[in-house]
């Protein structure tokens, strides 16, 4: 029942919402009739759609991509209308656009998508394609919801106008913060006060993009200065071959980082 009424109210909002009093952080507002929920034809006749970009790779490598994303969609859609969360009236129209995982294709797809006037963004997913379309959402006035959106900055506050990725819903389990909290909780469960780690930039890329390994360091070195006595270093193995890990790790680890009574930690992210 609490399911039901949450979804009932939500569209109640947004029927609102868009048809009376359509909020941006633009300073001059923007009025467009093809924003309305519902609308009536020549002859009178009223008919409510709900239009949701979707903005994600087409390529079915990515861990979360149109090819994957689009059929459980369309499963949740009938799943929610079996079970009467969504009025009979109300059509559900998904809009696809391939964003390349690229923020230059991810910021073309969003302009595109609000020129048909959707009322919401679900993705993108890579992490420079949330960055870039999160920063512009606010001034449409459409919410964005991602499972992306990794990186320490899309957890920080965003609950005002003035906030970066204001109008962006995480709803992913784990962020790249989480990660950095664990991992710093068992350096101090262990008494360990320094730590070395080794990355290859591009490693993990079909979670969120490219960088996405060295993103998660960024976002473990910005949680590490945040008050905690850990001395830290890091090094990219991204140009170095597979044979030469020996001699990387003695002149990057060596004794300063490992010993018989290892009070350090040697994290390694690659793909």
């Amino acid at each position: 029942m609490g399911s039901r009424r949450f979804v009932m109210l939500t569209i109640l909002w947004l029927m609102h919402y868009r048809v009376e009093s359509r909020i941006t952080c633009r300073e001059v507002q923007l009025h467009r009739n093809c924003e309305a929920l519902c609308r009536a034809n020549r002859e009178g006749v009223f008919s409510c759609e709900l239009r949701i970009a979707v903005l994600l790779p087409s390529d079915p490598s990515f861990d979360i991509s149109l090819p994957k994303v689009m059929p459980v969609l369309g499963l949740a859609e009938y799943a929610a209308r079996s079970q009467n969360l969504l009025p009979y009236w109300l059509k559900l129209n998904f809009l696809p656009q391939n964003d390349h995982c690229d923020a230059m294709y991810a910021q073309i797809g969003a302009i595109d998508s609000n020129s048909h006037c959707v009322h919401l963004f679900l993705g993108p997913a890579c992490d420079y394609c949330v960055a870039v379309v999160g920063r512009v959402v606010k001034y449409f006035g459409t919410p964005l919801i991602t499972t992306g959106g990794f990186t320490f900055d899309f957890t920080e506050k965003k609950v005002e106008c003035k906030d970066e990725y204001f109008m962006i819903t995480r709803i992913g389990n784990l962020a790249f913060r989480d990660v950095a909290k664990f991992f710093v909780a068992i350096m101090n469960r262990y008494k360990w006060r320094k730590v070395h780690l080794v990355y290859a930039t591009n490693g993990q890329s079909q979670i969120a993009g490219r960088h996405t390994c060295q993103l998660m360091m960024k976002s473990m070195v910005q949680f590490i200065k945040k008050g905690h006595d850990i001395t830290y270093s890091n090094f990219d193995i991204e140009g170095t071959s597979l044979k030469d890990y020996p001699e990387v790790l003695k002149e990057h680890v060596g004794n300063s980082y490992g010993g018989e009574c290892d009070l350090s930690l040697f994290f390694i992210l690659n793909s």
